[in-house]
């Protein structure tokens, strides 16, 4: 599996050197942390018996604290790996905060009172669930110049442009009826890069909460998507996703549930597949005809772009 995401335990080599100096010093200070937090935990694939150990972890907000010694970290060789080592933890859907050895030596309370306030601002906002949202840029960006196009032949006096995908994402969790607090995952083409590399990483606040974006750049992007999603499902309650490609169908439908779920509305029940939303074409557009994703609950993407550029639902 090419994106194993789950805490494992160590691998049967792995002796434990037991906490480094700095380790040491950053757990004196946890006291109401003590019990939340969890030292020395693995992640990776089971047969692959772990991929990175981390320093620190608090599972319920999913923080990372890493912790880097300066004889380990400082070569250009460890600061690459801590790069690609990074990338790693933050597209399974986890933040994570780092501190150099100088700053646990110089103040560790001062280290741990910051990790203790960024935990308690997660926990105060922590989401009855976690949503993934996962983004087709190239199908995002065809979609938003068609879109572009006829709304200025409906409005040929506004002045109205391509909005970034930045500034559409909000756009997206309102239309769907979402709060922001979610993990977004752009895929994308190499030669799309230079458009979205700028968002990886970023953490974006909204009036509803936040949206941590990765993106992932890839020759055949729409595919590891579909892995990524499958491989990382344990990791996330709900599905959003921006597509509209048959080839996201066997995924997306292996991570929601078998069931359907059925509710009344004015009498009438009304029966659809739970935790999936998606942005797509509309009905007589969709390539999901004849698939059950008709059956998981929608909005048609051009009204999130329209909304983006600053038109009402009436100049739609």
């Amino acid at each position: 599996m090419k994106y194993p995401g789950q805490p494992k335990d160590a691998p049967g080599w792995y002796r434990d050197r037991g906490p480094s100096h700095i380790e040491a010093e950053f757990s004196k200070e946890l006291n109401d942390l003590a019990n939340a937090i969890e030292s020395e935990q693995w992640f990776g694939d089971k047969e692959k018996h772990g991929r990175y150990r981390v320093d620190f972890i608090l599972r319920d907000a999913r923080l990372i604290i890493e912790l880097d010694g300066h004889a380990y970290h400082s070569t250009p060789e460890q600061l690459e790996k801590d790069a690609v080592r990074q990338r790693y933890l933050s597209r399974a859907g986890y933040t994570v905060i780092r501190f150099t050895g100088r700053e646990i030596n110089r103040n560790a309370k001062a280290c741990v009172d910051e990790v203790r306030t960024i935990y308690k601002e997660r926990m105060q906002r922590e989401p009855a669930n976690y949503r993934a949202l996962y983004i087709d840029y190239r199908f995002f960006y065809q979609e938003s110049a068609k879109a572009l196009r006829f709304f200025k032949t409906l409005h040929p006096g506004r002045e109205l442009s391509f909005e970034p995908i930045e500034n559409v994402i909000p756009h997206a969790i309102e239309w769907l009826h979402e709060k922001s607090f979610v993990t977004a995952f752009i895929f994308h083409l190499p030669e799309d890069e230079h458009e979205v590399q700028h968002l990886d990483g970023q953490c974006f606040e909204y009036e509803k909460g936040e949206v941590r974006i990765n993106t992932m750049s890839e020759e055949w992007y729409s595919l590891e998507l579909g892995e990524h999603m499958v491989s990382f499902a344990h990791l996330f309650d709900q599905f959003l996703v921006v597509a509209d490609d048959p080839v996201y169908v066997e995924p997306l439908l292996t991570v929601l549930p078998k069931e359907k779920t059925v509710e009344n509305f004015g009498g009438h029940d009304f029966s659809y597949i739970a935790n999936g939303k998606l942005l797509r074409r509309g009905n007589d557009e969709t390539r999901y005809v004849g698939t059950d994703l008709v059956n998981v609950k929608w909005q048609d993407i051009w009204y999130v772009i329209g909304s983006a550029m600053g038109l009402s639902l009436y100049e739609m």
